[in-house]
């Protein structure tokens, strides 16, 4: 039976079982009711606009237009313009010359960019404050501009095109693999024959008037929407709306953008490529939807088909999960979604299963899957599995009704943006909750099973296989014959149906004897409450209405990694990603991870130089579990030796050919020689895995949470302090808790004085890559180092990327960045950077680089000082309206003394040219810096 039948079928058995069969597909065709806070509009000349008023964040709204074309549209001589395009939007337009645009978007302080996409290009402006009128009146004429009215002057074009081919060095192994398959999977389609950035040799000698007249041809009203959502009075934007659109003209030349369809194929589409930059190789599978017409999208049904396929998704993902961890599994991940088909064309999904193998075991990693695909089209899922992935939904559903005070104005974008673009519905929450609370309890495991049959089915019509693969002996590791023969051995295959297993088990089951809250007292600082326990802990709880159901929580203590300098020399460079392996109580990793699927809640251990920590999360009807698993990582950590094997797995295929990894190789040298040439720095070999202590390593983290009265017990946001505090007396007061102190010992180890080398390596889009860190001497952790420092970070920020990108096109995108490096072993300023160039002009970007940074106190002005206050101002603004910012600040406060909160505008506000001289004059007068040049060849044969 078809899927489509299959739903309305569904739909009508659970809504509707006592009705006639005419009332009940009459049912069947009802509408969802679209959010009544969107107005929604067309006005003649085709332009399609939508205008939403929300208060979260307060005073701040969103810009957008979308439109209806991409590299699809293109003809094979114009291979490349849609993103180009995409680029000379923010480099002239009618009311914006030149840059001024960049100039004006950073000067609001917002959010700004664009993607091109094979089939569409989106543009916005986020984050611009209601505050002036006027601001918001210019970002609507840069809408105005972005849909007709770019300049698409020649100079400017001349500038982008080695901005163009800086952004093509980007593209690593992976993404070049995947570009190399899209032809096998859309044959005879234009979507395998564009890769959006598309022809260099295009971009090379495109002119203004070629772009033009594609300019002209596609972006016009017909194919576009504007969508403007934040703290506005909607009415009056539709008028402005209408005013300022209306009069854009149709160009003679105009076409209406068709979607382009996507075929089905016969027999099964497969493609391997293989390259030696890969870190691993990965397996990807798709199965084709059927496509739905539109008008489906609109009715209650297709609410119904939504859930189904996410709730089938969860089921095969969490099977997955589990069989992962069985000592035979050849995959170390495999995971399913309803997506985009080839990740590529929104006119139709697919069922997409991504395939993470283990090395070595990639021929058996693939057919295991593909086994476990068939098992599922076969024989479906069971009850547990549907339990569970409902449990899941329902509690990720709960938490976004109950938190719906806070959708952002982007959420809602994107929501109004994918309904032009795709016919999707955009209910309110309120109404989604609702149907999906109607829907869900009714929808029985035969229901599920039969309507999703199909998804997960390997026969021949519409499926495809493709492998991007690690080289071996300059070969892919699974070739295209062996690739095909797996496949038709997985279809030969016999398999049964699945057993339910499913264990439930108390996370505790024997609970402790509470102990005592002994004092308490207000912090006004930070506005907290402090407690000190019968144990020696210390507990801060700062509740806020940030969002209505979030509780987020820290334990963390002074110590570090400094813990594990005993261990051997593997043991020390992968302490920090195994310390965390482990599970709690009677609970494994795998089980951990269901549980906080279904509750929302989930705890992670951290460390750093000098301290370590636990942080956790929850709701408010959940906040017991997270206090069990806080309490479990202290007394009762356990030994789970099947994610151990299953991520050590997968470490040792990240770093087997870590030698052809450009990205390896220059963050292991430029880490080696930033810290004295230490080998703890450096990523292991597959080999050195092997040695790795478990056992040593988890001992070691027991000890660094054995004393509950070293650690600061932190919690913030929605909880209910009448529930939580016995439950603090239960769960943390309990702990044992000792008056010795853990002494802090420094691992960092920075080099000091300057150094500097380069090597050369082949790759096969070669680009090099400078990394500069500077540092000072050890100074005081203060409120005024700190803030200068974010200043000076997008102070440096904004001026490479003005000279290096936008002047001498030598970098796509010039990452340098001034921090405070707080540590209670000592504290530093350091100005890091890393500059991804084009070969040619690596010599000139570093040459820049290190002037822009040497002589900053020389050119540092009023003004580049106004726009980093401004950038830092606008952040911190959003930031202390969240828990997490809390959170961190409380943290600073309790564990360095330092107030984060109180001054900061007003230490904001005294950053000078002088005061950023200062600091950047402290950071080079120790003459401590280090450079490391990877110089890129291109490799033979690529």
């Amino acid at each position: 039976m078809k899927l489509r039948k299959i739903f309305l079928v569904a739909l009508i058995a659970v809504t509707v079982p006592s009705v006639a069969q005419d009332d009940a597909m009459a049912a069947a065709q009802q509408t969802i009711p679209e959010d009544s806070a969107v107005i929604v509009g067309h006005l003649d000349n085709g332009l399609t606009y939508y205008i939403r008023h929300n208060d979260y964040p307060k005073g701040k709204v969103n810009f957008y237009i979308a439109q209806r074309v991409g590299a699809v549209q293109e003809e094979d001589d114009q291979d490349g313009l849609a993103h180009f395009l995409e680029h000379m939007a923010f480099n002239g337009s009618k009311h914006f010359p030149d840059d001024s645009v960049t100039k004006f978007m950073n000067g609001l302080g917002a959010q700004w960019n664009a993607f091109t996409t094979a089939d569409h290009t989106v543009y916005h402006v986020n984050g611009v404050d209601n505050g002036r009128e006027s601001a918001l009146d210019s970002c609507m004429l840069l809408l105005s501009d972005w849909s007709e009215g770019l300049t698409l002057d020649e100079k400017q074009l001349n500038e982008q095109r080695d901005v163009i081919h800086n952004e093509y060095r980007t593209h690593g192994a992976m993404q070049r693999l995947f570009e190399q398959a899209l032809p096998a999977l859309f044959p005879n389609s234009r979507y395998g024959e564009r890769t959006v950035i598309g022809s260099m040799d295009v971009v090379d000698h495109c002119n203004s008037n070629r772009l033009r007249d594609y300019y002209h041809k596609w972006y016009f009203p017909g194919n576009q929407a504007i969508v403007i959502v934040g703290d506005i009075d909607a009415k009056k934007y539709e008028a402005k709306v209408k005013k300022l659109f209306s009069t854009l003209p149709v160009p003679a030349t105009a076409h209406k953008a068709e979607d382009l369809a996507v075929a089905d194929n016969d027999s099964t589409l497969y493609f391997v490529g293989s390259d030696k930059e890969m870190s691993q190789t990965f397996f990807i599978t798709f199965r084709k939807d059927e496509p739905l017409p539109p008008q489906i999208k609109q009715t209650i049904p297709y609410i119904l088909y939504d859930d189904v396929k996410t709730l089938g998704s969860q089921m095969f993902n969490d099977r997955m999960l589990k069989l992962s961890q069985q000592p035979e599994a050849a995959f170390t991940a495999a995971s399913s979604a309803n997506a985009e088909y080839g990740m590529t064309a929104r006119t139709r999904k697919s069922q997409t299963v991504q395939i993470l193998p283990k090395p070595g075991q990639e021929a058996a990693a693939l057919k295991q899957v593909l086994t476990e695909m068939k098992r599922a089209a076969e024989y479906g899922f069971t009850n547990s599995e549907l339990k569970h992935a409902k449990a899941t939904y329902k509690a990720a559903l709960e938490q976004q009704y109950n938190n719906r005070a806070t959708i952002t104005n982007d959420t809602y974008a994107q929501s109004l943006i994918d309904n032009f673009l795709n016919n999707e519905p955009y209910p309110n929450i309120e109404t989604r909750y609702q149907l999906d609370n109607a829907i869900l309890p009714m929808l029985t495991l035969e229901m599920v099973n039969q309507a999703i049959k199909g998804e997960f089915s390997i026969d021949n019509v519409n499926f495809a296989v493709i492998g991007l693969e690690q080289q071996k002996d300059g070969k892919p590791v699974v070739g295209l014959s062996e690739m095909k023969s797996i496949v038709d051995e997985a279809r030969k295959a016999t398999v049964t149906a699945p057993v339910d297993t499913v264990k439930e088990e108390p996370l505790m089951p024997v609970m402790p004897k509470a102990g005592k809250i002994v004092k308490q007292k207000m912090s006004k600082t930070l506005g907290c409450k402090e407690l000190t326990l019968s144990n020696g802990a210390r507990v801060l709880l700062k509740k806020t209405d940030f969002k209505a159901n979030q509780i987020l929580a820290t334990a963390i203590a002074p110590g570090g990694l400094a813990a594990a300098k005993s261990l051997n020399l593997p043991s020390r460079q992968m302490f920090e990603q195994v310390y965390s392996l482990h599970g709690l109580g009677t609970k494994s990793v795998m089980d951990l991870v269901s549980l906080a699927q279904t509750t929302q809640t989930s705890v992670d251990d951290g460390i750093s130089n000098d301290l370590h920590w636990i942080n956790g999360s929850t709701t408010n009807e959940n906040i017991e579990t997270l206090m069990q698993e806080m309490y479990l990582s202290f007394q009762g950590v356990k030994k789970d030796e099947a994610i151990y094997r299953q991520m050590m797995q997968y470490f040792k295929g990240q770093v087997a050919n870590k030698m052809d990894n450009p990205d390896i190789v220059i963050g292991d040298s430029a880490s080696f020689y930033a810290h004295s040439m230490r080998h703890d720095v450096l990523t292991p070999s597959a080999a050195d895995i092997d040695h790795i202590d478990y056992d040593g390593i988890l001992n070691i983290r027991k000890q660094m949470f054995s004393n509950a009265a070293d650690f600061t017990f932190v919690f913030v946001g929605s909880f209910d302090e009448a529930t939580l505090r016995p439950l603090i007396e239960k769960y943390i007061a309990s702990l044992p808790g000792k008056k010795a102190k853990t002494t802090v010992t420094d691992q960092r180890d920075y080099t000091n004085g300057k150094v500097s080398r380069a090597f050369t390596m082949a790759m096969g889009n070669p680009q090099s890559v400078t990394r500069d860190v500077y540092r000072s001497a050890a100074v005081p952790f203060t409120l005024k180092n700190y803030v200068n420092a974010g200043v000076l970070s997008q102070v440096l920020w904004n001026k490479e990327f003005d000279i290096i990108r936008e002047q001498e096109s030598a970098a796509y995108t010039p990452m340098p960045s001034a921090q405070f490096d707080n540590d209670l072993t000592g504290s530093y300023l350091l100005i890091e950077s890393e500059l991804k160039t084009n070969p040619a002009k690596t010599q000139r970007a570093s040459e820049l680089a290190d002037s822009i940074v040497t002589n900053t106190a020389s050119w540092v002005n009023a003004d580049d000082v106004q726009k980093g206050r401004e950038a830092l101002a606008k952040s911190h603004a959003d930031a202390v309206k969240t828990n997490e910012y809390w959170l961190s600040a409380i943290e600073d406060y309790a564990i360095y003394g330092i107030d984060r909160y109180t001054d900061y505008d007003k230490e904001l506000n005294a950053v000078t040219p002088a005061t950023i001289g200062e600091t950047v004059k402290a950071i080079l007068s120790t003459g401590n810096h280090v450079r490391v040049v990877m110089n890129a060849t291109k490799e033979e044969g690529k």
